[in-house]
C-alpha cells in the first residue's frame, strides 16, 4: 500500500463556502423574521423547518475528508465517521441523478461512506479516487466501480 507524505484535506471549494454561508445567516433571519410576525397563525409551523434548512446548509459547508496514512476521516457533518484503511470491506460507484453523477461508496465494517462527486470538485475527486485506489487492496473494488471509472475517463 502506497505511503502519504502529509495528510490531505478535501472539502467544497472557497466560494461556495463563502456563499453557503451567508445565505445560511439570510435564512436563519428570515426564521427570526417569521417568528416576529404578529397573528401568523399557522405560518410560525414554518419557523423550525427554517432553522433547520439555515443549519444544514451551514453544516454542509464544515464537511471535510481527512484522509491519512492510517485512516480516512470524514468529518463536519451530523455524523462523523472514523475509518480504517484495514476495515473498509468494499469499495463501489454507482451513477446517480439526470446528469450520472458518479458517486463512490466504502463500505466497511461499521457501515458506509458515500462520497459524491457533485460535493467535491473535478480534480478533488480524481486525487480522492487515486489515493483510495493505492491505498485500499485491489480486491474489494467491484466490477461496476471500474466500469464507471472507464467510462468517466479517469
Amino acid at each position: 500500500m502506497g505511503e502519504l507524505l502529509t495528510e490531505e484535506v478535501f472539502s467544497i471549494s472557497r466560494w461556495q463556502k463563502i456563499t453557503y454561508r451567508i445565505l445560511s445567516a439570510l435564512v436563519f433571519v428570515l426564521g427570526i423574521t417569521v417568528l416576529m410576525i404578529k397573528d401568523a397563525g399557522w405560518i410560525l409551523l414554518l419557523a423550525p423547518l427554517i432553522f433547520f434548512i439555515s443549519v444544514s446548509m451551514f453544516v454542509y459547508t464544515r464537511q471535510e475528508l481527512i484522509v491519512l496514512n492510517n485512516a480516512l476521516h470524514f468529518v463536519g457533518g451530523f455524523k462523523r465517521y472514523f475509518i480504517s484503511w484495514d476495515d473498509i470491506t468494499k469499495v463501489d460507484m454507482d451513477r446517480l441523478g439526470k446528469y450520472k453523477t458518479p458517486a463512490v461508496t466504502i463500505y466497511y465494517s461499521g457501515g458506509r461512506l458515500k462520497l459524491n462527486k457533485s460535493f467535491y470538485p473535478g480534480p478533488q475527486f480524481k486525487r480522492i479516487l487515486s489515493i483510495l485506489e493505492t491505498k485500499i487492496d485491489p480486491k474489494l473494488y467491484t466490477e461496476r466501480y471500474f466500469e464507471i471509472r472507464n467510462q468517466t475517463g479517469w
